[in-house]
């Protein structure tokens, strides 16, 4: 299924009306899912409203869109080969774990360049535990959000729990 988010900046940017943009929307949902058409409209209009609510050329504010603007490196997280495994992958997947250390060190570490990450119950204060409990975090759907928000993509991951 195709990027909707970038599929609806980039027909914004070209100039498509919000109804074409939707229309858009709702084929490929369609195409690609086996939903209702009114909940393939429901959720077209959510990613529409997204964009529109989270695009930069609507804050007025000089200061506050110098803030929230990044610098360009003109290069997709695609092309630079992360979410595949690439280098690109490995590269940013670096930076993250280097951003992460803390003083406690989990069970499976940022350092180990997954999308997966597990702490020992036993390693967390407060909590006794008397089997080995250990809890298992993995991450999805991050890598094409990356080009909107570069640094601040955490907060649109889907990110599943599961327990050993």
């Amino acid at each position: 299924m195709s990027d909707l988010e970038g599929l609806t900046r980039n027909l914004m940017e070209k100039g498509f009306n919000k109804e074409e943009i939707i229309a858009r929307l709702v084929n490929e949902y369609m195409d690609f899912k086996d939903i209702e058409k009114e909940s393939a409209i429901l959720l077209a209009n959510a990613v529409y409203e997204e964009c529109k609510k989270s695009d930069i050329n609507s804050v007025s504010d000089p200061f506050v869109r110098y803030l929230l603007d990044i610098n360009k490196a003109n290069v997709t997280v695609g092309k630079q080969g992360v979410g595949c495994r690439g280098v690109g992958d490995f590269f940013v997947h670096k930076l993250l774990a280097g951003l992460s250390i803390t003083e406690k060190k989990a069970y499976l570490a940022p350092s180990s360049l997954d999308d997966a990450g597990a702490v020992k119950i036993s390693d967390i204060q407060g909590f006794k535990a008397e089997d080995e409990l250990i809890i298992v975090s993995k991450m999805e759907g991050i890598h094409s959000r990356l080009s909107d928000f570069p640094f601040v993509c955490g907060f649109h991951v889907i990110s599943r729990n599961e327990f050993a």
